[in-house]
């Protein structure tokens, strides 16, 4: 006989090569003269078939298990005749194909931290690894999202198709090049997330606030700013378009970061967080911070028109508690000093005039 080769009914997968995952495969061949054709592994019969005249033939195998199969024919004419066996034919079986194994985010597709499956990328790039050739398939759930042809076994890549934000739970199977599908691989579940939100609340921490924490005028040059994000990664303070400060939040909720020296005067900060999956917010609404590291002494010290008993024009008075007078540059708390004893008090609610009441003092001098 001639010309055996795997017939394409029974060749599964490919029908350029002769590996299939069809056990009994159907074999055909062609003979010069009718007879009785007899298929051989080796020396084992492993199927039968009359051929009634010269022409084609076909045999049924006998199940044959998995791998090479080196077949060949003999065909014995109606004269009794046996000829030589024929050319042979290699038929593989193959009926299983592996799982794709090691699924992953491609380096690549993983913004931000590559220690985590979060991306703000939205069709990203899945790889991971299959012991033979064929067709992969990326899926979540029983809908497709990607295709790959491997060659050879070994390491593949799909480009996914766009997912929109959320957690999704990623498998894949492979069609091997007989025509077998595996079952699916360990699940990848892979996080879209394409936006951060801004920071909120921004304010002075306490121990940045001296005089009042009613308002944000400090004389703490590097102040530590607080506020709060919803998510973690890490936030930069900003004057401007100037860097101020940085700080990493490890998880949703509050974090502090302290200032880089800010010179005397107002400055308006502002925050962005850039999430651990790349993604940077705008920026949070302003906080504007006033620094102020120096007071101007008060001027004009008088002693009162209604505390100077006899003549005005000197300071010389029978009113053992007088009241002194003088100005500010700017609001706060005035002391009235003799030496190093404060003798009096008062609150300047604004730049201008005060008023201090001194305690009550002794005849003679006194330097205030």
């Amino acid at each position: 006989p001639s010309g055996l080769a795997l017939s394409a009914s029974s060749n599964s997968g490919s029908t350029a090569d002769t590996l299939t995952s069809v056990t009994s495969p159907v074999i055909t061949g062609s003979v010069a003269e009718a007879g009785t054709v007899v298929l051989y592994e080796g020396t084992t019969a492993v199927g039968t078939a009359t051929a009634s005249a010269p022409g084609a033939w076909t045999v049924t195998a006998a199940s044959l298990a998995d791998g090479a199969h080196s077949l060949t024919a003999k065909v014995t004419d109606t004269a009794g005749n046996t000829s030589t066996a024929s050319s042979a034919l290699t038929v593989t079986i193959d009926t299983s194909a592996s799982a794709p194994t090691g699924l992953g985010l491609a380096v690549s597709s993983n913004s931000g931290s590559t220690s985590d499956t979060l991306t703000s990328v939205t069709s990203p790039v899945i790889t991971g690894s299959v012991a033979e050739a064929g067709t992969v398939i990326l899926y979540e759930g029983a809908t497709a999202l990607g295709t790959a042809t491997v060659a050879a076994a070994g390491t593949w890549t799909i480009a996914a198709a766009s997912l929109a934000d959320g957690a999704h739970t990623l498998s894949v199977t492979v069609t091997d090049t007989a025509g077998n599908t595996s079952s699916a691989s360990s699940a990848l579940t892979v996080t879209i997330d394409t936006s951060a939100s801004a920071p909120t609340g921004l304010s002075l921490t306490t121990s940045s606030n001296s005089g009042s924490t009613a308002d944000t005028l400090t004389s703490v040059t590097s102040p530590v700013i607080t506020g709060s994000v919803a998510e973690a990664g890490t936030v930069v303070l900003y004057e401007g378009a100037t860097a101020v400060g940085t700080a990493t939040a490890s998880a949703p909720g509050t974090w502090t970061v302290t200032a880089a020296s800010l010179t005397d005067g107002a400055h308006t900060l502002s925050v962005t967080v850039t999430d651990t999956a790349g993604n940077t917010s705008s920026a949070s609404s302003a906080l504007t911070v006033t620094i102020d590291t120096s007071a101007s002494a008060p001027t004009g010290l008088s002693l009162t028109t209604s505390s100077n008993s006899g003549s005005t024009a000197d300071t010389l008075t029978s009113v053992a508690a007088p009241v002194i007078t003088g100005s500010v540059a700017e609001a706060g708390t005035v002391v009235l000093y003799e030496g190093a004893t404060a003798v009096g008090t008062a609150t300047a609610s604004a730049p201008g005039a005060w008023t201090v009441t001194a305690a009550s003092l002794a005849d003679g001098a006194h330097s205030l």
